[in-house]
């Protein structure tokens, strides 16, 4: 395998426990989570979920979003890398370092 396949599994590897980290903070703090989502199209989802009675809202929606917008990711990066790896692995770099960031922040937020 060459190095740089290795490199770009890596990637795909952080993008994908950032996004699992994420979606595990979203259910453990589901009940306060109208009140911490930054995201708008975020908390315009969890509305669009919102249960008639109870405290917890139904995050299937949001966590259906989250998961299929992860795999479509996951999805483009294999595809440059495969077609073009000149502009794949920078993009997998990018997308990566970006969620690093995102666990940083979340880590910190929740913490």
């Amino acid at each position: 395998m060459h190095q740089a396949s290795i490199s770009v599994a890596c990637y795909c590897v952080i993008i994908g426990a950032v996004s699992i980290y994420d979606m595990f903070l979203t259910i453990r703090y589901a009940s306060s989570l109208k009140y911490m989502e930054r995201n708008p199209v975020g908390r315009w989802m969890m509305q669009l979920d919102q249960l008639s009675s109870g405290d917890l809202p139904d995050l299937t929606l949001f966590l259906s979003a989250k998961s299929i917008g992860t795999l479509i990711v996951l999805a483009i990066i294999a595809a440059l890398y495969h077609r073009r790896r000149r502009i794949g692995q920078p993009v997998a770099i990018g997308v990566a370092s970006f969620q690093i960031v995102l666990g940083w922040y979340l880590t910190l937020a929740t913490g």
